[in-house]
């Protein structure tokens, strides 16, 4: 779909087109991980991390994600000190019209379904 046919449709059109292109969006992602996890598997079936393939590298990466409570990790000695910004206050002050150096604003579009009474 071309952005100048999308200027002909009405609004009720245009979230019809939303909610179309989010399935497609949805199956792709089904896809994709599909796809993802055959190349991990064939890579584990060889016993390696990584390779080349025509013009592209695929390797397995680790990453370590930490969701450690504070408490526990107090525990294990393994906390900082450090001073951090309170978002909340500095959002107040930006809101009230003080100008605060490097805050942004974006504006977002939000559509969802409605539940409908049956």
């Amino acid at each position: 779909m071309q952005p100048n046919q999308l200027l002909k449709l009405s609004k009720q059109k245009l979230i019809d087109k939303l909610q179309e292109y989010n399935l497609i969006y949805d199956e792709a992602m089904e896809v994709l991980v599909m796809i993802r996890s055959e190349l991990m598997a064939r890579l584990d079936e060889q016993n390696i991390t990584g390779e080349l393939i025509g013009e592209y590298e695929v390797a397995k990466r680790t990453r370590v994600n930490i969701k450690t409570p504070v408490e526990v990790a107090r525990e294990l000695g393994c906390t900082k000190q450090e001073e951090v910004l309170d978002k909340p206050k500095l959002t107040t002050l930006y809101k009230s019209g003080v100008k605060v150096p490097e805050i942004t604003e974006s504006t977002y579009l939000s559509v969802r379904r409605i539940k409908q009474e049956e």
